[in-house]
């Protein structure tokens, strides 16, 4: 019965990782964003204008983010996105990975699927096996100016 239990509860261990990963998602050449439900349709990035589209909300983001796009000379963006989870826990979110393969750090901003509002940003840094993943810590004005940036569409 002891061993019956501990395999039932590695079993749900298992199965509570597997229910949450982030999904990737692909950009066409036209910068559509695919891989999201319909409800987040249509989704677009423009990495020239810093502008993202998700449904009926459209942000270009402000200059005190662009530093985040612009710091690598070659940057690579990973679109990472999770829609399946209670948002209870965290809101349905949408990740740039931007990195460049040349140095050892990047940079993650993740907004919320629904609001566009910004959830957060970090610096990933690896050294050897290990990643350290410091927040950024954004001033007012960064904050304020993202915030007002957000517009619905009709």
């Amino acid at each position: 019965m002891k061993i019956f239990l501990i395999l039932i509860s590695f079993l749900l261990l298992i199965n509570s990782n597997v229910m949450h990963q982030d999904t990737p998602l692909q950009i066409d050449l036209n910068g559509n964003i695919i891989g999201l439900p319909k409800e987040f349709s249509p989704a677009k990035f423009g990495l020239n204008e810093k502008k993202l589209r998700i449904n009926d909300k459209e942000i270009v983001f402000p200059k005190c983010l662009n530093y985040y796009f612009e710091e690598h000379k070659n940057p690579k963006i990973n679109f990472l996105a999770s829609w399946y989870h209670s948002k209870e826990i965290m809101p349905y979110y949408l990740i740039f990975n931007i990195h460049d393969n040349d140095v050892n750090y990047g940079y993650k901003i993740l907004v919320d699927l629904e609001t566009l509002d910004l959830i957060y940003v970090n610096k990933f840094i690896r050294e050897g096996n290990t990643t350290y993943n410091p927040k950024v810590e954004l001033d007012e004005k960064c904050l304020t100016d993202y915030k007002n940036a957000i517009k619905i569409l009709k």
